[in-house]
């Protein structure tokens, strides 16, 4: 991939993380038992719903809603990403069976720049829940699960 820009100002998809449950991601490259590897496709969508109303003048207003936010990719499967303890996809999956909900996390997106030292952002979006896995077999034989995890509120950015 080409580095755009001039020197200390490139714009590069250098590295792109996400973590599950923590806020501490300050070290570069530091494996952390919640960082979710081998994700491909990863997206972030971030929104506020709008909607139009027509008028009796043949108009439209328009309204804003809450905020909309997903994460959403796919994970090359393991073991390891299904049952690792409160963070792996079974504990995220589950319900509880008092309430019915899945558990909150917060999930944290960390950008590091073409340096691979610094990085650029930190977004944390608080109480996610995941919402949907669906495991399948890919055509070049590995196993992938998809992810779709639903995000309440704004991100806090760092």
């Amino acid at each position: 991939m080409a580095d755009l820009g001039t020197a200390g100002q490139e714009i590069n998809a250098k590295k792109f993380e996400i973590f599950v449950g923590t806020n501490d991601v300050s070290a570069p490259y530091t494996v952390a038992t919640n960082e979710w590897k081998l994700l491909q496709n990863a997206s972030v969508n971030m929104g506020q719903a709008v909607f139009r109303e027509p008028t009796t003048s043949g108009g439209n207003l328009l309204f804003t809603g809450a905020f909309d936010g997903t994460i959403s990719g796919s994970l090359i499967f393991t073991r390891d990403e299904y049952s690792d303890g409160t963070n792996g996809l079974l504990a995220l999956i589950t319900a509880n069976g008092n309430t019915g909900e899945v558990p909150q996390r917060n999930w944290t997106i960390k950008f590091t720049d073409v340096s691979g030292v610094s990085t650029n952002t930190t977004l944390t979006l608080p109480g996610c829940k995941l919402s949907v896995i669906s495991i399948n077999k890919s055509v070049e034989g590995g196993t992938k699960v998809d992810v779709t995890v639903v995000c309440p509120t704004l991100p806090e950015s760092s």
